[in-house]
């Protein structure tokens, strides 16, 4: 009875150990898959620019702050970069879904792709003379991943921080950070710059 009790819980003990590594390699596999589906967004978006001269407006359902997200209606997600994916459904995120509260609550748990189009920002539109200003003063458009489930760890970043500068991950900035190169959300308060990292794990910004 002993040896066989042994056995099962050494049984179980290896269970755990590949389960854990089975999750985690599933968990690699769709962020690689984020990453490459962005890139076939981006593709598309780059299309759509050549041909109207101006990158797509959200439409409705929208998220919160009017952004367009997939976890809120995946057929309406980007419909109009439709036409560009030909006979394939526009990408969204592999698991697609928001808990605790809106889009832009806890990032961990969450997971979804977002699109936004701001006409040109105040806070992008810095001194050019300044080593750490990155101005932009034509109309912009935003692609973003809420969480990525390996790449960003869970903790990240602290509250009103972007993403630590270790995590080589996109992340669309603009405006002037000032000497530390560090956005923070009180810098983005006061006008003075804006780093999507604050609120999203990988970011694309395309400039019209």
């Amino acid at each position: 009875m002993i040896e066989l009790l042994i056995v099962i819980g050494i049984i179980g003990v290896l269970s755990s150990i590949v389960l854990v590594n089975v999750n985690t390699a599933r968990a690699k596999s769709r962020d690689s898959k984020r990453v490459s589906e962005m890139h076939q967004i981006r593709l598309a978006l780059e299309l759509y620019y050549q041909t109207n001269n101006l990158y797509p407006s959200p439409t409705a359902p929208f998220g919160d702050g009017g952004w367009e997200t997939s976890s809120v209606s995946v057929p309406q997600w980007l419909e109009s970069l439709a036409p560009y994916f030909g006979n394939n459904p526009t990408p969204a995120d592999p698991v697609n879904m928001v808990i605790a509260g809106d889009l832009f609550g806890p990032r961990p748990g969450s997971y979804y792709f977002g699109y936004y189009r701001y006409d040109p920002p105040a806070y992008c539109n810095c001194d050019t003379s300044s080593p750490t200003c990155k101005s932009v003063t034509r109309p912009i458009a935003i692609l973003t991943v809420r969480n990525m489930e390996t790449l960003v760890p869970d903790d990240l970043p602290l509250v009103g921080m972007p993403l630590p500068s270790d995590i080589k991950l996109s992340r669309a900035v603009c405006g002037d950070p000032g000497a530390d190169g560090v956005c923070t959300q009180a810098e983005y308060y006061a006008g003075q710059c804006r780093d999507w990292s604050q609120e999203f794990d990988y970011s694309l910004m395309f400039v019209e």
